[in-house]
């Protein structure tokens, strides 16, 4: 089994999806997306995943030069393989689908989720294969400020406090705003990283969410196993 992985900055790689393709005997094929790069044609492939980045998909091609290549692989092959998409990968989906993608305002104010939040299944999330034997209520990674719309024809899964719109599902598609595949070390990486864009309307101690990402390490990557297992689960149902 292979995955075709679009990764958009280096600090944002796989990470526990790695680790799980390497138990579970899978080919991931990366496309390092601000490198010279070139998309292979999916016919081979048993699963298309994108991970996040710091672009928003309504900036120009100077800022997201990979967009548009990005649109039309998901616009060829949405409901041919199934396609897993984090954070900005989600907002790709969702984007492709007809829906808006734009900053989270509310009340006048950009409001971010950085953190660890949780997050509540709708009943059709509870119903889903990608979620069983996840509970209703549970932590994920949040490390956003851009938001979508739910696509016509799309269901929505999961919600936040302050987020409505954080899961859906599209044929065999499904677009996660949130992030199962970190690290701590990739949390400490995205701090250093993002700490301007961080520290911008909004407030956050960066030793606590450090230590957060340890202290929770065990439970997300039993959560991104389980995301995943799931996920084989779909695909094994297209093939």
């Amino acid at each position: 089994m292979k995955f075709l992985v679009f990764q958009h900055v280096p600090h944002e790689h796989p990470g526990y999806i790695a680790d799980f393709a390497e138990k579970n005997d899978i080919r991931l094929d990366i496309v390092r997306l601000w490198k010279p790069y070139k998309i292979p044609s999916l016919s081979s492939y048993n699963a298309l995943i994108i991970m996040g980045g710091p672009m928003g998909v309504y900036e120009e091609s100077n800022v997201f030069p990979s967009k548009d290549d990005e649109i039309n692989v998901i616009r060829q092959n949405v409901g041919k393989i199934p396609i897993l998409g984090f954070c900005l990968g989600s907002q790709l989906l969702a984007y492709t689908l007809g829906a808006k993608v734009y900053p989270n305002i509310i009340e006048g104010k950009h409001k971010k989720e950085i953190s660890y939040y949780t997050l509540n299944l709708t009943k059709k999330g509870q119903e889903d294969i990608l979620f069983k034997n996840f509970p209703e209520k549970f932590k994920v990674l949040e490390w956003h400020g851009d938001v979508f719309d739910i696509p016509k024809g799309a269901t929505l899964l999961a919600s936040s406090s302050l987020c409505k719109n954080q899961a859906f599902s599209y044929k065999n598609a499904y677009g996660l705003l949130f992030h199962f595949e970190f690290t701590p070390e990739m949390v400490e990486r995205q701090i250093e990283i993002d700490k301007e864009w961080i520290h911008k309307d909004f407030n956050m101690n960066e030793k606590n969410l450090i230590q957060e990402a340890k202290d929770l390490s065990k439970l997300m990557k039993k959560q991104s196993e389980l995301l995943l297992t799931n996920f084989l689960t779909i695909i094994e149902t297209e093939f």
